[in-house]
């Protein structure tokens, strides 16, 4: 066998072998979590989640366990508060046909609508004219239609939908719903 041969093969397998080793040593991706439910504080202020339980594929972010259910990775049910600093959270991930509460935890009047303010057209294109009157019989419209303390609305198609407070309309964020 020719000196140029046996070399060539010497390098192939300190190149493969080196990257072998190299690959290997190279930390584990987390794993993310197949299950997630989002909860908001009870008290309504800005804080700090709880450490991801990396022993499960279940994580928890908030208070209350239970004010959430999970549909693989994307939750069917989740609360929204708004409080004297606005909504909190502001954006939230849900399953198409799943519902979020929104409640009314500070001391303003809350009424919740679709953007963009004031016409709220954003999630069935009516206006706030048109489905906000009495005896309206169309589309149901992300639109709280008067001020409350507390507003569920049930998503049924998916897409991205921004939302605000009529009564507060600096206060917004966004409800993203996926199939």
């Amino acid at each position: 066998m020719k000196t140029s041969t046996i070399v060539a093969v010497l390098v192939a397998i300190v190149v493969i072998g080196g990257g072998w080793y190299w690959y290997s040593m190279q930390a584990p991706a987390a794993t993310p979590s197949t299950n997630t439910t989002i909860n908001t504080n009870p008290n309504g202020a800005d804080y700090t989640p709880p450490a991801t339980d990396t022993t499960s594929n279940n994580s928890t972010v908030g208070a209350d366990v239970n004010a959430g259910v999970t549909v693989g990775s994307v939750p069917t049910k989740a609360t929204v508060a708004y409080t004297v600093s606005g909504f909190s959270p502001k954006s939230v991930t849900i399953q198409k046909g799943g519902t979020i509460t929104f409640t009314n935890q500070g001391s303003g009047q809350m009424w919740i609508a679709s953007a963009p303010h004031p016409a709220h057209t954003g999630y069935d294109g009516t206006s706030r004219t048109q489905h906000c009157v009495a005896g309206y019989t169309g589309a149901t419209p992300f639109d709280e239609c008067a001020a409350g303390n507390t507003y569920s609305f049930t998503f049924t198609k998916a897409g991205s939908f921004n939302y605000h407070n009529h009564l507060g309309s600096e206060d917004f964020g966004t409800i993203t719903v996926v199939e």
